[in-house]
């Protein structure tokens, strides 16, 4: 990854902090951390003038630190808490994404390490989910979610290892 789309995600993670644009920045987020949005010659013509891509190795190095399954709870988008625990698994797949899966495979997603932030994006009952994720120095994750069809409102989830 090079410096000027590090930069990019910076960007778009502390603009996913702010309530007023959270939806898109996400998104953002998601997408350039995905590499969906940079040409490959950008991203080519970048590392030959920057030289070795260190950050990449970097967070490359924090993904195997999240694997594994964590205890869920949370708020629903109406501040309702969750009804019970639930349980995420975080693998790594041979693409280099992590892989997430929520109540043994019922609804899956995709995610990608930005800093202290993980971003993760997954369709839950025929509706888009993003969430942002501040990994914690206690190894817990927290951070907001939202839904494509909930406006405004943001749910919270709290994970922590099992």
């Amino acid at each position: 990854m090079t410096t000027r789309k590090i930069s990019m995600l910076s960007h778009a993670a502390a603009l996913a902090k702010r309530a007023h644009i959270g939806v898109a920045a996400a998104l953002l987020a998601a997408a350039i951390a995905g590499g969906w949005v940079t040409s490959p010659m950008f991203s080519a013509k970048a590392a030959a003038v920057e030289g070795p891509d260190l950050t990449k190795q970097l967070l490359e190095e924090a993904k195997p630190a999240l694997i594994g399954s964590y205890a869920v709870t949370g708020t629903d988008p109406d501040g309702k808490p969750y009804a019970s625990t639930g349980i995420v698994d975080i693998a790594l797949a041979p693409s280099g994404a992590l892989e997430l899966e929520w109540d043994n495979g019922k609804y899956v997603g995709v995610a990608q390490v930005i800093g202290n932030t993980l971003a993760v994006a997954c369709s839950i009952k025929g509706r888009t989910v993003i969430l942002i994720m501040n990994v914690n120095p206690d190894g817990t994750l927290s951070g907001k979610w939202l839904r494509r069809a909930d406006r405004g409102s943001k749910g919270t989830e709290t994970w922590k290892r099992i």
